[in-house]
């Protein structure tokens, strides 16, 4: 059984794809592309140029999907689209013209999700997870064993970028307001200081991206399977990728997609390592869609998704699960989600009732049309039968 879970972000869409067996999962596959949608903002709502370039990436996915062989499904949305006032549209534009429902996730949950996935750390001496977002960061004690040690905070890079970023990567000056807002918030939000945590573990696509530009300048090397930097070395980078002369060749050559976004990651992680007062620094290639997929999988939580088997949006039923539903909400997605999916329904039923079960291809000819994925159907007997006797009539008409 493949399973997949595809991740709306606030600066790309991203996918894996497991393999499950005997109840041991394991990654075969993972993408991402680049898609920052606070560029198509229309104040708070998304444009419908930002729809369309959703909507398109996620087809791309979905269709890398059925490339592997894929089985379900799972498409979510984090910090991107909890802001986003017509969130309600977007998902039914999704649904509605790629068949994929929206599992919207909370910033609880994503923080959740990211503990889940990263939780065999809490081997380390006190280790504490740090997801830097586009528009949230998580931070999560993995010594805990319940979820009063998690937090999502109510910032992030792109955020940062608009509030304090003149040009494309932050200056010294900018990246010391950078770190008086990033002090304050983690005040007001009660983040422990010195002395609490001495291991910070790294997740996200912000520091994969550090992890690489650390290695690219000071030489490091993954050891163990583990990406490791250290805190002396990964000050003097920081201080590169704000003052050096060659900083945006640096990031050109290793990261160019995150031009706009490393230097700020840089900066919000040296303020909460500072804080912290850690002695190891760790970069995870776990996040949210591995957690994600994790609590679905083992049945500690519900959601909605699409089956290629029966080409069609599975709506769960009503069930209470471990984290990812709001509460309150119906069939297993959350309360946002549902609005999308009777937002969708309307707009089906306005185009005949079928679209919602599109990939954004022609409708199947006929009931007895063989299930395919892409690939033109069967030609009927007739049409065949009509076809032999064309074909026939030609070679006569050419021996003659």
């Amino acid at each position: 059984m493949k399973y997949s879970v595809i991740d709306i972000s606030s600066s790309s869409i991203s996918m894996i794809v497991a393999d499950m067996n005997d109840r041991i999962t394991e990654i075969i596959f993972r993408d991402r592309a680049s898609l920052t949608l606070l560029h198509y903002l229309d104040g708070h709502d998304l444009s419908q140029r930002g729809i369309d370039k959703l909507v398109e990436a996620v087809s791309v996915m979905k269709d890398k999907c059925v490339s592997l062989g894929v089985d379900v499904v799972y498409l979510i949305s984090t910090a991107a689209l909890r802001a986003v006032g017509n969130f309600e549209e977007i998902g039914a534009a999704i649904l509605n013209r790629t068949g994929l429902p929206v599992n919207a996730v909370d910033g609880q949950t994503e923080a959740y999700c990211d503990f889940i996935a990263n939780r065999f750390y809490n081997a380390y001496e006190s280790a504490v997870l740090l997801d830097i977002g586009g528009a949230s960061v998580e931070i999560c004690d993995l010594s805990a064993d319940d979820r009063s040690g998690m937090q999502s905070i109510d910032f992030g890079i792109l955020t940062l970028h608009n509030k304090f970023v003149e040009k494309i990567q932050p200056d010294a000056e900018e990246a010391k307001r950078i770190k008086k807002y990033v002090a304050r918030k983690l005040d007001k939000a009660n983040v422990p200081g010195e002395g609490r945590f001495a291991t910070v573990v790294m997740v996200g696509a912000a520091a994969l991206a550090l992890y690489d530009l650390y290695a690219e300048y000071t030489d490091a090397s993954i050891e163990n399977g583990e990406r490791s930097m250290q805190y002396k070395k990964f000050k003097k980078l920081v201080e590169h990728l704000l003052t050096g002369r060659d900083r945006s060749k640096l990031i050109l050559d290793v990261a160019p997609e995150k031009l706009y976004s490393v230097g700020i990651a840089a900066v919000i992680a040296k303020a909460v390592f500072r804080r912290f007062g850690a002695k190891e620094l760790l970069v995870s290639d776990r996040g949210v869609k591995e957690g994600y997929l994790q609590l679905v999988t083992e049945g500690k939580a519900s959601a909605s998704y699409y089956d290629f088997a029966k080409e069609e949006a599975v709506i769960l039923p009503t069930k209470e699960a471990e984290g990812l539903p709001e509460k309150g909400a119906d069939k297993g997605v959350s309360s946002k989600g549902q609005a999308a999916v009777q937002a969708a329904k309307k707009l089906s039923a306005k185009s005949g009732g079928d679209a919602a079960k599109r990939r954004g291809r022609p409708p199947k000819e006929g009931k007895d049309a063989a299930k395919r994925r892409g690939r033109p159907p069967k030609k009927g007997k007739e049409k065949v039968e009509k076809s032999a006797e064309n074909t026939a009539a030609n070679k006569e008409s050419t021996q003659e």
